[in-house]
């Protein structure tokens, strides 16, 4: 009853927006014209190139949120993670091991962000592709606006805008005279952000931007070095000499597993002093674990001669990250109050009880340097002719170090990704265009890219195994033909045809892992701890150390066809009424190839893990109108998308095979014989992997809603309401893999077995990820003239999201149906469900009179609220990404 009555509430408010529009354009035909003081209040006309050409915002069939430079300052966006409250139906997390944001629409994302994955929400600069999430991280400054259009996108965009797009336009070159700009923001975190540009005319017919953007912050985090660690090669010699606290670690003193419960330290090597248990020190701000250290700048030029046959507009920019990154936190709000018997609450294990805290051995370490060249050439052939000619560059350097376990767990381990990991792209598109007066609007054309990744990195058990992973050239070639036309059938009446075809090839050439352990004599032992600490930090960055490898090439190709079936409608002057059928597609993936050797017979076993495309196909029907004078626009959308094999990227056991490896005790810890080292024996091992598998079906349903009222002269209402339903439609037979250690009292080996049917399950009916049934957002500007004295503005936000999932499995809805091996409430503390939530954020502002500075005070996320964004939770303690805490400080500019 609840989803009938829902569906049914979605479409009155969805048609009663016409009916409000029939109304309002009869009053207004019957009402004299406006007052000067009602022409103040109407809302400036936005375009937009939601359809690859100017378009009027209010005009325009797609449901699109297009926000401005001054909007996205005075919200304090710094990148595309920060304009997530302000696009209905937008969520996007943190992959802390890829320093990739992950971008959810609609219900819709992707969970691979390695060089084997692509987004499902396309990110576009200037309207070029840009392939790797990274990319999107790169500072968000001097834009002339974002523009988010929401439902497939894949007739005019193409690739990976299976559920939308995300366009970030750089303001471009102004030729009517010189300009400037210099703003600062100083902040809590001793946050320092210098931003501004130069407008330069150099003649009537070509002028250049510079712009350029640099931001500095200390953690926030309560970061501590520990030295009980196993891997002790990165920690200094004050850490190391840190106060002992204890002879033995067992004796219960520390706040750390490593400090109270560490099965290892006692026989750890040669050195006794190395052995005892030390207390940990706590670690300088300014370079730990998020903090910021990033800057860019962009030079761009416009050519546009008099003659008016063509302009060229030109964008070079390059982006620096040189921070010490990010990493999984563990959410101690909701292990509070949890009893010992099922694993205790954060002081158990940290600390202190406060989210916002890491321990660590391995520092952090990000570098990422990105350069961008994008040219568009727009040349009018004729009257009625144009052509478009796009060109895109993206070149990514990336290398980084991140700890793993984060001092939770004994076995220590880091991820690491060398010098020379990366990604090189180059896009090229020309379309034919036609003019915009006649009675058919079109356009075609023709898109090629090209992408090659190369990954060098590798996961470092110090304790035993490490997989190096060396993939010098893993590819991507794809080609497009694709064409879309509006034809006027009446007066009022529009229809829109358009269609796409798609070959992707991705092929792996040349790609190894390589593998390194105690049992092959590559990796130092088991409790060669001192041999360890005296190997250099770069030891294992040498593949030609390690003893054996296995070839990951592959290859795949993939051929779609997409299409648009349009029909708008203008119901008045301010009215238009809209629907289309649409579809997406995303290709498939080659993903990795494992040839694993068994121990005992030296057999080799192949693991390949392909997956296929994915597909939506949605039907939506919208409504925008404008009121009261072009003083208040309204915007509705009603959709319902059907959406085929899912991409679900996750780390599970792809086989088994068997390994000389420890003998364990209950406790996991392993059993030593009479020489002091572990009981070897051969037994039957998980083969680990990084892979994807497909989702059969899932329906998503929802409406929205979205409102830019101006009451008076100098007050503004903005903002959103939506309702959406998004869950898995058919069955979908799977091994359950969210924590299934802690859940089912399980070895590690249990846990990751494939074969084993304690952990089947079927996921049909629950929800898709980071969607809220429901969410709303609104701000309110009030800008108050002191005549002479200049004008004060006061703007205040409010942002609102319902409860919703950060995984796809919901716990909470398997109690019944999982055979857990703990309690319902147990269960419920490590629960992937996330509360509903809400963000308040607010700025006061002073300009004087002639607008030629401002200074101003701000506040981010005024209730201090904790807001996770991706969950990786195990062995019973939730860990994830999190938003920032409170934040607030001064912003002050000068224009010239």
């Amino acid at each position: 009853m609840y989803k009938l009555n829902a569906i049914t509430l979605a479409m009155l408010l969805a048609g009663a927006l016409p009916v409000m529009a029939q109304q309002s354009a009869t009053d207004s035909k019957e009402s004299p014209q406006p007052t000067t003081a009602e022409n103040e209040k109407a809302i400036e006309v936005i375009s937009v190139t939601a359809t690859k050409r100017r378009t009027k915002l209010m005009e325009t069939p797609v449901a699109i949120t297009a926000l401005s430079e001054a909007q996205l300052r005075q919200s304090g966006v710094n990148n595309i993670r920060d304009i997530a409250d302000l696009v209905p139906g937008l969520d996007i997390s943190t992959a802390t091991d890829q320093a990739a944001p992950v971008i959810s629409m609609r219900g819709v994302r992707s969970t691979n962000i390695t060089e084997l994955g692509d987004p499902a929400v396309g990110v576009h600069l200037d309207g070029i592709y840009s392939p790797r999430m990274q990319g999107a991280l790169a500072l968000m400054y001097d834009v002339e606006r974002v523009e988010a259009l929401r439902g497939p996108q894949g007739t005019l965009f193409g690739r990976n805008s299976t559920v939308g797009s995300i366009n970030v336009i750089s303001a471009k070159p102004d030729l009517s005279g010189f300009s400037g700009n210099l703003n600062a923001e100083a902040g809590r975190f001793n946050s320092k952000n210098v931003g501004g540009f130069l407008n330069i005319p150099i003649n009537d017919e070509f002028a250049i931007r510079v712009a350029a953007k640099g931001l500095k912050r200390d953690s926030y985090l309560e970061g501590y070095w520990d030295p009980n660690q196993y891997d002790t090669r990165h920690l200094s010699q004050e850490v190391l000499n840190a106060p002992v606290i204890s002879e033995d670690s067992y004796q219960g003193i520390g706040s750390t597993v490593t400090q109270r419960e560490n099965w290892w330290i006692d026989a750890a090597g040669t050195d006794p002093e190395a052995q005892r248990v030390r207390a940990l020190t706590p670690a300088n701000k300014k370079d730990f674990y998020n903090n910021a250290n990033e800057h860019s700048f962009r030079i761009s030029a416009l050519w546009q001669p008099a003659h008016g046959l063509f302009t060229n507009h030109t964008v070079f920019q390059q982006y620096v990250n040189n921070s010490a990154g990010s990493l999984d936190l563990v959410n101690c709000d909701q292990l509070r109050g949890r009893p010992q018997e099922y694993g205790g609450d954060c002081s158990s294990f940290l600390p202190s009880d406060n989210t916002y805290q890491a321990v660590v051995n391995v520092p952090g370490e990000l570098n990422l340097d990105i350069t961008y060249l994008r040219n568009t050439l727009n040349y009018n052939l004729s009257e009625e002719l144009s052509l478009v000619w796009q060109l895109g560059y993206e070149n990514m350097d990336r290398s980084s170090q991140q700890d793993s376990e984060v001092g939770l767990d004994p076995w220590d381990g880091a991820i690491y990704f060398l010098k020379g990991t990366g990604a090189t792209s180059y896009s090229t598109e020309v379309q034919l265009q036609s003019d915009e007066f006649g009675d058919f609007v079109w356009i075609s054309g023709i898109n090629y890219f090209y992408e090659k990744t190369t990954t060098l990195g590798y996961y470092d058990n110090p304790m035993d195994d490490k997989a190096f992973w060396d993939q010098p050239d893993r590819s991507t070639k794809a080609y497009a033909l694709f064409g879309q036309g509006t034809y006027k059938l009446t007066d009022k009446l529009h229809g829109t045809l358009g269609y796409r075809y798609s070959n992707e090839t991705k092929q792996d050439k040349g790609g190894r892992t390589y593998r390194c352990s105690n049992a092959d004599g590559c990796a130092p032992g088991w409790f060669n701890r001192t041999v360890l600490s005296n190997l250099p930090v770069d030891y294992f960055y040498d593949p030609a150390i390690y003893a054996s490898y296995f070839a990951n090439d592959n290859k795949g190709q993939w051929q779609n066809h997409d299409f648009r079936l349009g029909l708008d409608y203008n119901l008045s002057q301010d009215t238009m009424l809209y629907s289309y059928l649409a579809s997406g597609f995303k290709a498939g993936g080659i993903g990795d190839v494992f040839e694993v050797v068994n121990d005992r017979t030296g057999e080799v076993s192949r693991f390949e893990t392909q997956f296929d495309p994915e597909k939506v196909l949605t039907l939506e029907l919208g409504a925008k109108s404008s009121f009261l004078n072009n003083s208040l626009n309204l915007q509705a959308a009603l959709f319902y998308t059907d959406y085929k094999d899912m991409q679900y990227a996750s780390v599970g056991s792809i086989g088994n095979v068997e390994r000389l490896s420890p003998v364990e005790d209950a406790n996991g810890s392993p059993i030593l014989g009479p020489d002091g080292m572990p009981i070897l024996e051969f037994q039957n091992k998980p083969v680990i992997a990084y892979y994807t598998q497909n989702v059969p079906g899932s329906t998503i349903k929802g409406l929205e809603l979205e409102f830019d009222w101006k009451p008076y002269a100098n007050g503004r209402f903005s903002g959103y309401a939506t309702w959406t339903q998004a869950r898995v439609s058919e069955d979908w037979i799977t091994k359950w893999d969210f924590d299934p250690e802690y859940l089912f009292n399980l070895s590690y080996e249990e846990s990751m077995d494939p074969e084993n049917n304690l952990l089947t399950t079927n996921l049909k009916g629950n929800d898709l990820a980071m969607t809220p049934r429901l969410a709303a957002n609104i701000s309110y500007t009030h800008s108050l003239d002191l005549g002479s004295y200049g004008f004060i503005h006061g703007w205040f936000n409010w942002s609102w999201k319902g409860k919703s999932y950060t995984t796809i499995w919901n716990l909470d809805k398997h109690l019944d149906d999982m055979n857990f091996a703990v309690s319902d409430e147990a269960a419920l503390y490590i629960s992937d469900k996330r509360g509903a939530y809400s963000m308040l954020n607010a700025a006061l502002k002073y300009e004087p009179q002639n607008q030629a500075w401002y200074a101003e005070v701000f506040v981010s996320n005024a209730t201090n609220e904790l807001v996770q964004y991706w969950n990786n939770t195990g062995k019973g303690i939730p860990k994830g990404s999190f938003g920032m805490p409170r934040y607030y400080g001064v912003r002050a500019g000068f224009n010239f």
